[in-house]
Order: structure tokens, then C-alpha cells, then sequence
């Protein structure tokens, strides 16, 4: 029996959830989420529904009495509805090939939440003829300092001197302008403020997903025989395969270099470590300083290097490399990580601000995951059970309250 696509999702949907996915399922369900935003809205709906979320919020509570057939199929008919509903709107576009040809359709991701609106008016050969410059949770800045706003307004095209802008729905694509070599890089930058994640696909076929609270800088259309990108903050990379020219992230002081893989890195300004964890392939992770005595340290898939600016040494470990990238899925991830960390990553995300209410008492750290659409009110009360602080929140401030 050949399965429709909505039940091929619903079961990928619900071994994720249940931490039983593979790889290529955790895949499959990456690149539908990041087809549109109506997908991850979906997704984030279905697993909040009171009759899944009851059934999949705790995976210690998952049995084998837990009902898998009718969690199974109320996913698939929302799904169906979902489906049914937009087919009018749009063309579903289905790659042939296994499960990936029930899956695989527009590969690009925006999942930012609006804030203001930006009003734009465009000609019809696509060039920017009128904007208000306003602040919103994913801003494009271009080479001459304009900044676009990519929530709703995002222009179907911009041609610039190098490249043309595509915009949809899901993200922002480049395509390079190959009918002559610019002399110099022009370079964008994509700014994410809290609560807001975005996508893009660079000139040379790189896709990049950038979290919360991030700069990522990049060149409309690389030039020479290397491609450097800057980045502050976090991002998810896969990049395209060029043994030629090798792709470089530089990040505070440590740079990482690589031909063609995925990969994640994680340097937040706030947090004292840049970590570069490492999927597929191989990566090269050195100090950007060339007379540094610190050796370079090649990592292979599942391996983490930190670097830590106060020893300025780099050290590296195996992790579950689904965790790191959990965000992508939008989830967090606590393992064993201490209330300082916790609560910088759940900052970042909801745009408040941690304090302390007196002394901190003893150490707190915690573990589990958690969806990040759950009400910071529902995390914080979920630490407080798990040994943790109280919490109050007031006016954008969050009270860390030790128990007496």
C-alpha cells in the first residue's frame, strides 16, 4: 500500500516527539517545517492539542498502553484538513525517490513572530522604490545600509548589482548575477531580535539557518578562493560542496573551515565558549590569530569542540547531536546545564530578563526538553517542580526566588 504523504508525516511527527526518530526521519520533518510558515504552525498546534499533547508532553510517560494508533491517526486528519485546505492556494511540489518523495517539497524556512510591519513598494522589474524602516524580529541589512524588514513584506525579487533577491514565503534565496565578476564583496547582513529564526540560501547553494538573537554576515556573491562568513550568535549550516574554494565561519576569535558538511555553532556574546558541533563530514576548528601556539583540532560527526575565552584552549567531546540542533525543531534542550545557562537560553527566546531576588542558594541544573512555544509561565513552573527556584515575572523581569 503506497502511504499518503500526511501519514507518512504523522508517524515521522510522532517518532520525533517520542525521541525514536532517525536521522533522515528528523530530516524528512526538518524540510517540511521549513517549506512554510502554515507548516510549522501546524506542527506546533498539532503537538500542543490536548489530545496529543497529553499523550507525548513527558516521554517518561509513554508506555506501551499509551494509544499510538489514535494519536497516529488524529495526526494525519489534521494534516489532511491542513492539505486540503491550502491545495487551492498553492502547487505542492513532490520529489520522486523512498520516503523523501512523500516529503520533500520547497526546502526554505521563516519562522519569525511579527512584531511592526514593513510597508514596501515595488516596481515591477523588482527594485525597492519606498520604505518605512521599521523594527521586526528578522531585519535584512544590505550593503548600503538600508534594512528590509523579512516578516510579511518580503519583495518576490530584488535585482542588485550582484545577485537577485527571492523571496517567498519560507525564507530568502540568492542567485548570484554570473554575467560578470564584481571586483569586491557586498556584503548583507540577516539580524534576528528575540524570538525570531530565519533562513537562507546563499549564492554559492549553502542553506543556513539562523536562531534568535543572532548576526550573521555574508557576501551577496563570494568572491576568490575562499568563502568567509562572521557570525555572532548561533546558526545551522549546510554547506555546498566545493573542494576548491573551502567555506569559513568566523566566530569572536575561532574560525571554522570546511568544504562541504553540516554543521552548527553556537556563540552567543553572553555565554563564554564558542561551540562548534559537528553532523556530517569534517570540519577544521582553529584560532583566527596565526601566531597562536593553540593547534587546530579536525572534528568528525557527533564530536564538539569548545573554546573557552578564559583559557583561550579548546577542548572536545561526543554529544547528541540531536540536541544541539533541537532548536531547529523548536524545542529546548537541558542537559544537566545550570540555571545561569538555562535561563540566558530561555532570555533569548522570550525577551526577559533574568534576576536575582537576594543570594543565590546551592547549585541548580536541570534537564529535559521543552517546546518552545509552551508559556514561559508553564517552563518556569516546570523548573520550580524539578528542584529548581521560584519564579515571578514582572514587567519584562523575571524574580529568581530561592525556597526557604
Amino acid at each position: 500500500m503506497v502511504m499518503k504523504r500526511e501519514q507518512i508525516l504523522a508517524r515521522v511527527i510522532i517518532r520525533v516527539r517520542l525521541g525514536m526518530a532517525t536521522e533522515e526521519e528528523r530530516e524528512l520533518l526538518g524540510k517540511w517545517l521549513d517549506e512554510e510558515v502554515a507548516n510549522r504552525r501546524l506542527y506546533r498546534n498539532i503537538i500542543r492539542g490536548k489530545s496529543i499533547a497529553g499523550r507525548l508532553r513527558l516521554e517518561d510517560e509513554i508506555n506501551q498502553t499509551t494509544d499510538f494508533q489514535k494519536v497516529y491517526e488524529e495526526v494525519a486528519r489534521r494534516l489532511a484538513v491542513h492539505r486540503s485546505r491550502r491545495y487551492s492556494l498553492r502547487r505542492i511540489v513532490v520529489v520522486s525517490g523512498a520516503i523523501a518523495s512523500c516529503l520533500v517539497g520547497i526546502f526554505v524556512a521563516l519562522h519569525p513572530l511579527v512584531k511592526v510591519e514593513v510597508h514596501k513598494s515595488m516596481s515591477v522589474q523588482g527594485e525597492l522604490k519606498e520604505m518605512k524602516i521599521v523594527k521586526e524580529k528578522v531585519m535584512l541589512v544590505l550593503g548600503n545600509g538600508e534594512r528590509i524588514g523579512l516578516v510579511k513584506q518580503v519583495p518576490d525579487s530584488l535585482k542588485l548589482a550582484q545577485a537577485t533577491l527571492i523571496g517567498t514565503k519560507g525564507g530568502l534565496y540568492y542567485e548570484a548575477n554570473t554575467d560578470s565578476v564584481p571586483e569586491r564583496e557586498e556584503f548583507h547582513r540577516i539580524e534576528t531580535a528575540v524570538g525570531g529564526e530565519y533562513f537562507v540560501v546563499l549564492s554559492d547553494g549553502t542553506r543556513v539557518w539562523v536562531n534568535s538573537t543572532s548576526e550573521f554576515v555574508y557576501p551577496v556573491q563570494f568572491i576568490g578562493d575562499r568563502r568567509v562568513v562572521q557570525l555572532k550568535g548561533e546558526a545551522y549550516f549546510e554547506v555546498k560542496h566545493d573542494p576548491a574554494r573551502p567555506f569559513i565561519v568566523q566566530v569572536r576569535d575561532v574560525e571554522t573551515r570546511v568544504l562541504g558538511t553540516a554543521f552548527n555553532v553556537s556563540a552567543y556574546e553572553n555565554e563564554e565558549s564558542v561551540y562548534t558541533t559537528l553532523l556530517t563530514g569534517k570540519v577544521q576548528v582553529s584560532l583566527m590569530d596565526q601566531k597562536s601556539d593553540i593547534p587546530s583540532m579536525i572534528l568528525k560527526p557527533g564530536m564538539q569542540s569548545c573554546w573557552k575565552s578564559g583559557t583561550g584552549e579548546f577542548s572536545v567531546r561526543k554529544v547528541d547531536t540531536k540536541n544541539v540542533v533541537a532548536w531547529r525543531y523548536g524545542e529546548f534542550v537541558f542537559d544537566e546545564d545550570d540555571i545561569e545557562v538555562v535561563t540566558r537560553m530561555l532570555s533569548r527566546w522570550y525577551e526577559v530578563r533574568f534576576v536575582y531576588d537576594g543570594k543565590r542558594k546551592g547549585r541548580h541544573t536541570f534537564s529535559g526538553k521543552m517546546s518552545k512555544d509552551e508559556k514561559l509561565e508553564s517552563i518556569l513552573k516546570i523548573l520550580t517542580l524539578a528542584g529548581g527556584p521560584e519564579f515571578r515575572v514582572e514587567d519584562g523581569i523575571v524574580h529568581i526566588i530561592e525556597k526557604r
